[in-house]
């Protein structure tokens, strides 16, 4: 597959849901001839993953061939989105992520979370994420998107999904355990390409060059005649 041919590749970001940390990695993909847009959550609705997907399917229906990126966050996403039937997705990229709660104790840490105050975690997060733009809205939709990634199970799906798939550990991620990706990876419907990269767990943004590098190379081989046939629009 050349460059000019190699399939779109759409990024769901990760908790920040706005793309702003996607710029670096993005640049460094165009480098490689590789097409890539991000698509922003919206910016002040508490969405959670059901209802994001209930988002976004219909914006990649009429979409030309591309590959879905999920991001942390963004996993179980992208996971869900690929459970679907899309006819236009050619492969899932699942970057430092998980198919199911990434820390012990979920449903108390939620309960937590789920509180209406301005918890230190949850305003230090959205300090760092949107700087001088943060706002109680936005620190309440962080929260809630915090939240349902303690109460979030995809594994039931992951052999629902067709296409092929790559995942991308870092080897000193200090937010998900090791055990995460390779749940993913025991649950595929067809064996899941690994790749550990030296950085934490915001990968793509620490590493953009060298993550673009494996993402290009990977791209290229989705040699359009050895693809799964794309199941029918559902």
């Amino acid at each position: 597959m050349t460059n000019g041919s190699a399939p779109l590749l759409i990024i769901l970001p990760g908790l920040d849901g706005s793309g702003r940390l996607s710029v670096p990695f993005m640049e460094a993909l165009g480098a490689h001839g590789i097409r890539s847009e991000v698509i922003a959550y919206p910016k002040e609705r508490a969405m959670g993953y059901d209802a994001l997907r209930d988002w976004l399917r219909p914006q990649l229906l009429e979409r030309p061939p591309f590959v879905l990126l999920g991001e942390s966050f963004a996993g179980p996403l992208a996971v869900m989105l690929g459970a679907t039937g899309l006819s236009s997705l050619r492969g899932i990229i699942l970057s430092t992520t998980f198919a199911h709660a990434p820390v012990p104790a979920p449903s108390a840490l939620a309960r937590v979370l789920q509180l209406p105050l301005p918890l230190p975690p949850v305003a230090l997060l959205a300090r760092l994420l949107f700087g001088r733009w943060r706002t109680p809205s936005l620190e309440s939709v962080l929260r809630a998107r915090a939240m349902a990634t303690l109460r979030i199970d995809v594994r039931a799906l992951l052999p629902k999904v067709s296409t092929p798939v790559l995942c991308l550990h870092a080897n000193e991620d200090r937010l998900l355990q090791a055990s995460a990706l390779r749940s993913i990876e025991r649950a595929q419907r067809q064996p899941a390409e690994s790749q550990l990269l030296d950085g934490p767990h915001l990968l793509l943004q620490a590493q953009p060059v060298e993550a673009a590098t494996r993402v290009a190379s990977w791209l290229r081989t989705l040699d359009r005649g050895t693809l799964p046939h794309a199941p029918p629009k559902a």
